[in-house]
């Protein structure tokens, strides 16, 4: 478990988080100040789809920006990469840089960072950033299919070896049943280790898996502000999200994902 801003990541039902989209510092102070009277716990900037500047003195200026509307709520940093669903390409030099200038605002709470590219920049990257006090997200993303459990599994697992405080696997379904293996695999990664871990199978078919994670045993789930675009296929507004995760919640608590199998 997880504890940022008294907020407990890893108890009870999946954390929420609302993305800003916004391309203009204009569009993020209005994405921002919905979000701040929004249910979600967490706000994430997805930076990469800020179009004014590629300046990171100007990211960091914008990211400023967000922290002062946004000072109760955890913060979470993404500058997601177009291999990874992203706006525009980066050079691992750029994304290295990016992230840890986001680090050294000391404005974020979280930063999700690629496995990919973690992968190349190594585990010095990542102490660099945790050196800044931030949280780390690791996250895989995958747009054309859903990989075999085996393949997730060893990811969570390489993602808990580089330090992930956090580690996200998103993958796109092409049936129901990889929506089920993706809602099994918190369960069967726990076998081996107990990573917080954040599963979403993406768009409409998998919309099931971002409102069963209390369950299930996702630690955070992505819903869309009302006014905005989603980051991601099959995001649900934050307020039927929110009402959806309440009625779901388990008052016993005896059902818990260690109980969930795949022989079930």
């Amino acid at each position: 478990m997880l504890e940022i801003k008294n907020i407990k990541i890893g108890d009870g039902h999946p954390k929420m988080c609302v993305p800003i989209t916004g391309e203009t510092t204009e569009e993020i102070a209005e994405q921002a100040n919905l979000a701040k009277q929004s249910v979600a716990e967490i706000v994430e900037w997805r930076a990469d789809l800020f179009n004014e500047s590629e300046e990171i003195n100007d990211m960091m200026e914008t990211l400023e920006m967000i922290a002062g509307i946004l000072p109760e709520k955890i913060l979470l940093f993404t500058f997601r990469s177009v291999e990874e669903g992203g706006n525009r390409p980066v050079s691992l030099k750029m994304y290295h840089d990016v992230c840890l200038a986001a680090a050294g605002t000391q404005k974020v709470d979280l930063i999700d960072i690629e496995f990919g590219k973690v992968e190349f920049l190594g585990r010095k990257f990542v102490q660099d950033l945790k050196i800044q006090g931030v949280k780390i997200i690791m996250s895989s993303h995958d747009y054309d299919q859903t990989p075999e459990d085996a393949t997730m599994i060893y990811r969570i697992g390489v993602m808990n070896q580089f330090g992930a405080d956090i580690g996200k696997i998103a993958a796109m379904p092409h049936n129901l049943q990889d929506v089920l293996r993706m809602m099994n695999i918190v369960s069967r990664a726990r076998a081996f280790n107990e990573l917080p871990i954040a599963t979403i199978s993406m768009s409409d078919l998998g919309k099931a898996s971002r409102i069963t994670g209390e369950i299930t045993g996702s630690v955070l789930t992505f819903g869309s502000l009302e006014e905005a675009q989603g980051s991601a296929p099959g995001q649900i507004p934050i307020d039927e999200l929110q009402f959806i995760l309440q009625t779901l919640h388990v008052k016993d608590q005896q059902v818990n994902s260690n109980q969930v199998s795949s022989n079930e």
